[in-house]
Order: C-alpha cells, then structure tokens, then sequence
C-alpha cells in the first residue's frame, strides 16, 4: 500500500478558506521545533540555508513533527540533487 499523505500540502492549499499559517525555524532544536508543531500552525520550514542545521538536525526535527497535523517543509542550503533526495528522505514533504 502507497504512503499517502492527507492532505497534501497542495490540497490543503487549494482547499483553505482562509491564509494558511506557518513559522520559519532557525533553531536546529527538536524541542522548538515540537512545540511550534503543536501550537496549530499549518505548516513549519526548517531552514538549512542560513541556520546551523545538519541532515542530523534536520532529522530529529522531522521526526519530532511527524506526529503533528502540520507539513513539514526544509530550505535546503543548495542546489545539489544529492542533498535534495537526502532531506526529502529524511522525511520532508516540501522544499
């Protein structure tokens, strides 16, 4: 059986009746990042530009979301297909 997630962040772009609310995340700490995913925000990127986020950071901070009706996004700090599949299996819905 295929992981699907519901919904998607597309659809639940398409389907908002009102501005969809979301946080940037500096901080490479889980426990910020469980909170903001808590507090009913629609959506949290976890920046891996300009932060100090390592693909280990990156997914203790996916992990601590993913119990959470939030979408996961992450900045990834460059260009590089390698990178990109990386973070994307870490567990990241969107970059």
């Amino acid at each position: 059986m295929p992981l699907r997630l519901n919904p998607t962040f597309r659809e639940h772009l398409a389907g908002a009746d009102r501005a969809l609310i979301g946080m940037w995340s500096c901080t490479g700490s889980p426990l910020v990042t469980e909170i903001a995913a808590g507090s009913g925000l629609d959506w949290l990127l976890i920046d891996g530009e300009h932060s100090a986020n390592t693909l280990d950071s990156l997914q203790v901070q996916l992990q601590a979301v993913a119990a959470y009706p939030i979408t996961p996004l992450v900045r990834v700090p460059w260009n590089d297909p390698v990178t990109i599949k990386q973070v994307l299996d870490l567990g990241a819905q969107n970059l």
